[in-house]
């Protein structure tokens, strides 16, 4: 007989669940079914009997080809007895599997393997030809006809899954990508038993995914799937920190009451524990206290294990061949797998098949997670946890230290001594100590900030240079952080040895501790990260970008020390690019001029072999030259010039006017945004017009407003040049106020552009028009979704025809006429398109 370790079978959850119920039995044997993963591991198992083996032939009844039975033998004997053997071998004849386990969960004895299927099998692309016939799967989508592009499309994903290839593949709008990757995608998983994860960067696509292009698929295919949303941990409440709150409604903010209250009602009777199914947006401080964090996690230890929002949540991701997630998610998984071993459960689990949609954000993304900020408001709200500053409230180390007070036995007055000591001399007293010096070196810091850069304004920024390290500012600022840096990390260590000698405490008054030992054992680790994350900024780091921002507030002048990486080609290579078998990267919108060449140089694609590596261009299906009236007025000043806002007013109130709204304006900046609605709005509703303004309220309702309108005149900048998605009437006149250049100045941008021209490029031609041009290219983009859409996209920067880099924007879209001229001449001409006349 051997026994296998139980690791080697089951999850970790499955067996702290299994060991929940065998205990709640109180020993005796309990009969379960398991189901497994794409990876053969048992990740759920459900209680079907307790206690006799006459419920068995019911339980097989109730188990499909590729399940488990398991039981436990409380005698920690697993040699399998005559009625085991003959339930394993109708088992087997089932494909259904026979395990016996011990009552602590730690050894296994699998009499039967279950059946899995391990094919290896190639996609067929006759098969996948098939679905997207005239009269084929598709034929059930409403409106359905065949889109040689989609096709196209479907085919180069699936020879990237049966190749093991790297496909770059840019799809204009309407060629129908997401079922041209998902349909290739899920024969694949479920034809080879993989995983394959889908990577979004905006919620609306991710709900496109879930509840409209999956259920389809789901109801017409005759391959059955699993499909999972995955979301990152801090969207699920913790039953055990609201059991915390309830207990001890004194360790939250006063203003936090009500929400808490209501959370903790819902959580009740709620089934996801989901921030997003809340009937109300709670405040950010307000789900941070409550929401489930890796550090602040005790796993299967937890007596809400079995019940647990996010386990329960990842149990049924482990189930799914499908997995939807977003790219910050992603990144956090591979950051994390790249620590722990690529093969491990990290966030998600373990895959090889990626497709990573949106992926024109693919080096932002990246750069944001590879990227530092520490704020006086993030080490703050750590300490304050700990010791709070207001005597009303209650904190986690004045309980700790209240209950080693009131319950550690006179017998162990050595350890009290010494946990008294540490909490009453330094850990107490010291919070305040290392508060007020964070307080006092931020502050010291936005008042140099301003002495330095001498800018105007709610926000202040200054990148640390050769230059700027050669000034009093910079050395007095080092030795600033440095001294903040070791306070945290000397308050740490102490804060490390209380924890450690706690481990000693009597088991009774431990475990009426756990909770606050083991939430300050996460804010330990969030505070060393701090400390070493302010001596790293202070060491000039190579390859990173470094800067101080500041910005006002409702609290003032709030300071951030904040550093980034230049070049992430090489991260992506390693932790991605290298790592899995099949990756494609699509969107509209990854070709300059035609090229892929800018995004695979910035993000390693341009790294790889070229054996591995396929890129793919396919156009929109629209007839762009019908639907589309695009124009130039050439009189309008340049963005710089005297008169510039004026005229683009004047411009702007003169095209809704043909419209009749239906208008997105698209900004570069909220001050110019800010100045042109304050001028404008009086003279729109004079026009009978809607005016609304990006920041006025929430993006879903203001697109909900500007929908139900009709005649809406939207001022919007950065959000709403992409991801929105207005079909019909509702949207009919896009104008874009300037050519979208990123702001020079800005430290990333200016210390990426000096890194390009030292290495004898040109920054300008490489990396700043690049970077415009697909920002551009999606604003253009929002106007024309449907083959029914019908608009005009108003350009207000001449530049696009004056400079001769214009012509790149003018080659990146797609063919239509473009009309120049006055801007007389030109709203004559957009009058005609619409159907009006002039007065």
């Amino acid at each position: 007989m051997v026994l296998n370790l139980m690791e080697t079978n089951f999850t970790s959850d499955c067996r702290a669940l299994m060991r929940h119920e065998i205990g709640a039995a109180s020993g005796n044997e309990v009969f379960f079914i398991g189901r497994c993963n794409v990876d053969g591991l048992v990740c759920e198992v459900e209680v079907i009997a307790r206690g006799s083996k006459v419920a068995v032939p019911a339980i097989l009844t109730r188990a499909s080809c590729g399940d488990v039975v398991i039981h436990n033998h409380p005698s920690g004997d697993l040699t399998p007895s005559a009625a085991d053997m003959e339930i394993a071998s109708v088992a087997g004849n089932q494909g259904i599997g026979f395990a016996i386990i011990d009552n602590d969960c730690n050894r296994c004895y699998q009499v039967v393997s279950p059946f899995t299927e391990q094919k290896g099998e190639l996609l067929s692309l006759d098969e996948i030809g098939r679905v997207f016939a005239p009269d084929g799967m598709m034929a059930h989508l409403k409106g359905y006809e065949q889109r040689d592009e989609q096709l196209r499309m479907a085919f180069a994903v699936a020879e990237a899954f049966n190749n093991d290839k790297v496909v770059l593949v840019e799809a204009g709008t309407g060629t129908g990508k997401s079922l041209a990757y998902l349909v290739p995608s899920i024969l694949w998983a479920v034809r080879n038993n993989q995983r394959v994860v889908i990577s979004t960067n905006t919620i609306n696509l991710q709900e496109q995914l879930i509840k409209k292009d999956l259920p389809f698929l789901a109801r017409n295919s005759s391959v059955e799937f699993k499909a999972a949303l995955v979301k990152g941990r801090s969207n699920y409440a913790c039953l055990r920190k609201l059991e915390q709150a309830e207990a001890e409604p004194s360790l939250f903010p006063d203003e936090a009451t009500a929400e808490l209250t209501s959370i903790i009602e819902w959580s009740k009777g709620c089934q996801d524990g989901c921030r997003s199914d809340l009937s109300f947006t709670p405040r950010g401080s307000t789900w941070e206290e409550v929401c489930c964090e890796a550090d602040q996690c005790s796993r299967s230890k937890c007596k809400h294990f079995n019940r647990c929002f996010f386990y329960r949540a990842r149990r049924d991701s482990s189930a799914a061949r499908i997995l939807v997630v977003n790219h910050a998610l992603l990144l956090s998984d591979i950051v994390l797998r790249k620590e722990t071993g690529y093969d491990a459960t990290a966030i998600l689990p373990p895959f090889e098949r990626l497709i990573f949609d949106e992926g024109h954000h693919l080096e932002d993304v990246a750069t944001s997670h590879l990227s530092l900020v520490i704020s006086r408001g993030a080490i703050l709200k750590q300490l304050n946890r700990l010791v709070p500053q207001k005597a009303s409230r209650a904190g986690l180390l004045t309980i700790i230290s209240s209950r080693l007070t009131r319950e550690l036995p006179e017998s162990m007055e050595a350890l009290y001594t010494e946990l008294s000591a540490l909490l009453e001399t330094h850990l107490l007293p010291k919070a305040h100590d290392v508060a007020n010096l964070t307080e006092a070196t931020m502050d010291w810091m936005a008042l140099a900030l301003e002495c330095e850069t001498g800018a105007e304004g709610r926000e202040r920024k200054l990148r640390i240079t050769p230059e700027v390290e050669r000034k009093a500012f910079w050395q007095e600022c080092r030795q600033r952080v440095q001294t903040l840096a070791d306070a945290i990390g000397d308050y740490t260590s102490a804060l490390r040895t209380l924890l450690r000698r706690c481990g000693d405490l009597p088991d009774r008054l431990k475990e009426k501790l756990a909770d606050q030992l083991l939430d300050a054992g996460g804010i330990e680790g969030r505070l060393q990260a701090m400390a070493d994350g302010l001596l790293f900024f202070i060491t000039d780091p190579e390859g990173y970008c470094r800067w101080i921002e500041t910005s006002s507030g409702h609290r003032g002048v709030q300071a951030r020390l904040c550093a980034a990486p230049l070049d992430i080609s090489g991260q992506v290579r390693e932790t991605i690019l290298d790592r899995l078998k099949t990756i494609i990267v699509t969107s509209a919108t990854l070709t300059v001029g035609g090229d892929f060449k800018y995004l695979k140089k910035r993000t390693g694609f341009s790294l790889l072999p070229k054996e591995r590596f396929n890129e793919l261009r396919l156009a929109s299906p629209f007839d762009y030259a019908r639907q589309v009236f695009v124009a130039v007025p050439d009189d309008m000043p340049e963005p710089t010039a005297p008169g510039f806002r004026e005229a683009l007013e004047e411009r702007i109130l003169r095209a809704v006017a043909v419209s009749r709204g239906g208008a997105f304006i698209l900004f570069t900046s909220y001050d110019l945004l800010n100045k042109v609605h304050a001028s404008l709005a009086p003279e729109l509703a004079r026009l009978g017009l809607t005016a609304l303004k990006q920041g006025a309220t929430g993006r879903h309702a203001l697109l909900a407003h500007f929908r139900k309108e009709g005649n809406a005149v939207l001022f919007g900048t950065d959000s709403f040049w992409e991801g929105v998605d207005v079909k019909g009437e509702a949207l009919r006149l896009v104008i874009i106020a300037r050519l979208p250049f990123q702001v020079p100045t800005e430290p990333v941008q200016q210390a990426r552009s000096e890194q390009i021209d030292a290495g004898g490029g040109d920054s300008f031609r490489e990396f700043s028009i690049p970077q415009a041009v697909i920002k551009f290219r999606q604003g253009f983009g929002r106007l024309i979704r449907s083959r029914d859409d019908r608009g005009a996209v108003l350009i207000l920067d001449r530049r696009i025809t004056t400079k001769g880099y214009g012509k790149i924007f003018l080659r990146s879209l797609p063919d239509t006429e473009l009309i120049t001229g006055d801007s007389d001449a030109v709203f004559e001409k957009m009058a005609v398109f619409f159907g009006e006349k002039l007065n």
